[in-house]
């Protein structure tokens, strides 16, 4: 224990300098660190660089871990392959501080900005390729893993799904070779590649890998990782068009996406579960639920949370039977994704926004709307069966001949060929 003091033999031998250095962190270190608020508080920070760097040594996870920001904006601004020169050629740049930064800043700007999060993973992965021996031969092979996978998740955000396959393939290679047996990093890769193969339609593959990701975060207690891949397995389920039993694995996980201890974890599992009710045509119990997540995104939600949660509202109002409501928060929502650059998102909300007005029997007010979605669609390079019906939603809106259940199947259909969606 922390508060354990150190035996009077013990105690000499460390004052006689005769105390080896395992023995120094074994049975002095804790004891002294315990005594004193400061340098309990320096540990734990220790303990949290040493997470997020991925590196099991203190001063690497310390020392590279803030030199990190500062090497990397020295390569701000400067063309890509400029960069990728510079990663390969300069000795100062070789640290395992820096390609992690690399892969954090990739990791958050994959929806974002996916193009860049490609740049930024290309840039880990041609830096862990020149990594000294400084550092553990099995630990770098693991840190190229994690790089090429997230390589291959930032290109299947992109749409690249070929190099996002290969990618993957090189991250299989690197774990084979490696004799760490990280089975949270292992349950990573395999996640990740999942979402690539759900991407491309490969269903049973998809299962059959987040089946494996989930054991082997449960056999590392990685609660987190479980978490995450639960919701995954949720939303492969809303791919293959069983939302009941989306529904139902939701509510089932709820106790262990708890566990996790991710407040925007669980914020993001009861919005999906929102979401799933409404597309289910539960919408009473969506509307039930409607303040529990609002609670639950009070103080975390970003921009297009908040936006999300009114998509919500308006397809609950509208299921409900209020079609003002629902009509004005379908335009306040197509606004605000315009707004941001979000185009697609806004066509999306403009093909619910013409559902409810066919409704209504308002077909005339279509024509314009459908000119404006097949334009948004085309720019963003949607497959060719989705545009192909787009192209006949359009005809059928100029020929005022647009049935609801033609527009709902072209709802499901864009919202499941939209690439990169988890």
């Amino acid at each position: 224990m922390d508060n354990v003091h150190p035996s009077l033999e013990t105690l000499a031998r460390w004052l006689a300098g005769e105390l080896e250095h395992e023995e120094v962190l074994r049975e002095v270190a804790p004891h002294l660190v315990a005594s004193c608020p400061v340098c309990e508080r320096l540990r734990d920070e220790i303990r949290r660089l040493q997470t997020e760097s991925g590196h099991w040594n203190e001063v690497v996870a310390v020392l590279e871990t803030r030199e990190a920001p500062t090497l990397a904006a020295a390569l701000e601004g400067r063309p890509h392959e400029e960069r990728m020169r510079l990663v390969a050629e300069d000795d100062s740049l070789h640290t395992w501080g820096l390609c992690q930064h690399f892969l954090r800043a990739s990791r958050d700007a994959v929806f974002q900005d996916p193009a860049h999060a490609v740049d930024l993973a290309r840039l880990a992965v041609r830096l862990s390729a020149h990594l000294g021996e400084a550092y553990h031969l099995d630990w770098v092979r693991d840190l190229r893993a994690r790089a090429y996978a997230q390589l291959g998740n930032a290109l299947r955000v992109l749409g690249e799904l070929k190099g996002g396959e290969h990618a993957f393939l090189c991250a299989e290679e690197c774990l084979e070779a490696s004799g760490t047996g990280d089975l949270s990093l292992r349950a990573e890769v395999t996640g990740l590649k999942a979402s690539l193969c759900l991407d491309q339609r490969r269903f049973e593959e998809a299962s059959g890998l987040l089946d494996r990701s989930l054991s082997l975060f449960r056999e590392a207690k990685d609660t987190r990782g479980a978490a995450k891949t639960l919701l995954k397995k949720a939303k492969l389920l809303y791919f293959q068009e069983d939302l009941q039993q989306a529904i139902s694995l939701l509510r089932q996980s709820e106790p262990e996406i708890e566990q996790a201890g991710d407040a925007r974890l669980s914020a993001r599992s009861r919005q999906n579960l929102l979401g799933y009710l409404t597309l289910a045509g539960r919408h009473e119990e969506a509307h039930q639920l409607l303040p529990e997540v609002h609670s639950l995104f009070r103080d975390i939600a970003e921009p297009l949370d908040r936006i999300k949660l009114r998509w919500a509202e308006a397809s609950i109002a509208q299921g409900l039977g209020r079609p003002a409501e629902a009509e004005a928060l379908y335009r306040e929502v197509r606004s605000d994704f315009l707004s941001l650059g979000k185009g697609y998102d806004a066509a999306l909300v403009s093909l619910d926004l013409a559902a409810l007005l066919a409704e209504q029997g308002r077909k005339a007010e279509l024509k314009p709307l459908a000119a404006e979605i097949v334009a948004v669609f085309g720019a963003r390079g949607v497959d060719r069966e989705a545009f192909a019906s787009l192209l006949l939603f359009q005809q059928a809106c100029a020929q005022e001949r647009v049935t609801l259940e033609m527009i709902r199947g072209l709802v499901v259909e864009l919202r499941r060929s939209r690439p990169g969606m988890v």
